[in-house]
């Protein structure tokens, strides 16, 4: 009788057990967004020439994100690639630019969440921009090649708003530079004799506040459908810099439309990939 209490007991205590929920270790998801949109761009380089030029372009951008420490969801990693092609016309419709830029940047955001369905964020990123312009009529000085390195300062809000079965998701960014360092040929010298000169230290000009000054805002919203996330939005990129007494000018304005997801990352000891996950990298 007594074994066959205590057998009770032992098949008690393992079905309680088998209901008790384990604990699990969170795993970061990386949220990841795709945006493709149309721009109107005004440039200014008196490296190519003394004339605004203006014309469309074509904006590609992937960002991703993600927290640092899945337990505590306040400080996140942030990086972007994006790229834009365009083509730009003087005035008079004489002479044109064929414009194409890249930029890479990675940086944190720290978020503050004790706001209803409203986030706060704010940060840095470093980026490297890059910049490759040529002019159809110029035959001295036909390419100018933009290259600079940035410390920059992030803002953001993210508002959450439920209505039905969805939550639409509203965000707005602004950046800006502070410090950081810039290639820029003084105009009249070619690159030819920058080169065989040796003169590269006079193109290469520290830049701060006092001499580049620049802003980002981009505005979007996040709706999620059946099996996909959309975002729509607007971005706007006013630049102005100055080197050896000639001023530059770069400004953009675009709409885009992307997509959003989340995916998981499995890598090292600490973020084992479960059985179920198969991979052609293990």
């Amino acid at each position: 009788m007594k074994k066959i209490i205590l057998l009770l007991n032992l098949i008690c205590i393992f079905i309680i057990s088998s209901a008790q929920p384990r604990e699990k270790e969170l795993v970061a998801l990386t949220n990841v967004t795709h945006h493709a949109g149309v721009s109107v761009v005004e440039l200014v380089d008196p490296y190519l020439s003394i004339l605004n030029y203006t014309g469309y372009g074509l904006r590609l951008e992937y960002t991703d994100s993600y927290y640092f420490n899945p337990e505590k969801p306040v400080l996140s990693s942030y990086s972007s690639i994006t790229g834009l092609i365009s083509s730009l016309t003087n005035p008079q419709k004489t002479a044109g630019v064929t414009y194409i830029g890249g930029n890479a940047a990675w940086g944190a955001l720290y978020e503050y969440h004790d706001i209803n369905n409203l986030v706060l964020l704010a940060g840095a990123n470093v980026d490297v921009d890059f910049a490759y312009k040529i002019n159809s009529r110029n035959v001295n000085n036909p390419v100018n090649i933009d290259l600079a390195t940035n410390l920059n300062a992030m803002l953001g809000i993210k508002y959450v708003y439920a209505i039905r079965k969805r939550n639409l998701k509203f965000k707005a960014n602004f950046e800006f530079p502070l410090l950081g360092c810039m290639f820029v040929p003084y105009p009249g010298l070619s690159y030819y004799e920058m080169y065989s000169s040796g003169a590269y230290a006079e193109a290469i000009h520290f830049s701060s506040l006092h001499n580049k000054q620049g802003l980002k805002e981009q505005i979007s919203i996040d709706i999620p459908f059946k099996f996909s996330t959309w975002s729509l939005g607007a971005r706007m990129h006013q630049l102005k810099y100055q080197a050896g007494d000639q001023p530059y000018s770069f400004n953009e304005f675009s709409v885009f439309v992307g997509i959003n997801y989340d995916i998981v990352r499995f890598s090292g000891r600490k973020v084992k990939l479960p059985d179920h996950y198969i991979s052609p990298g293990n």
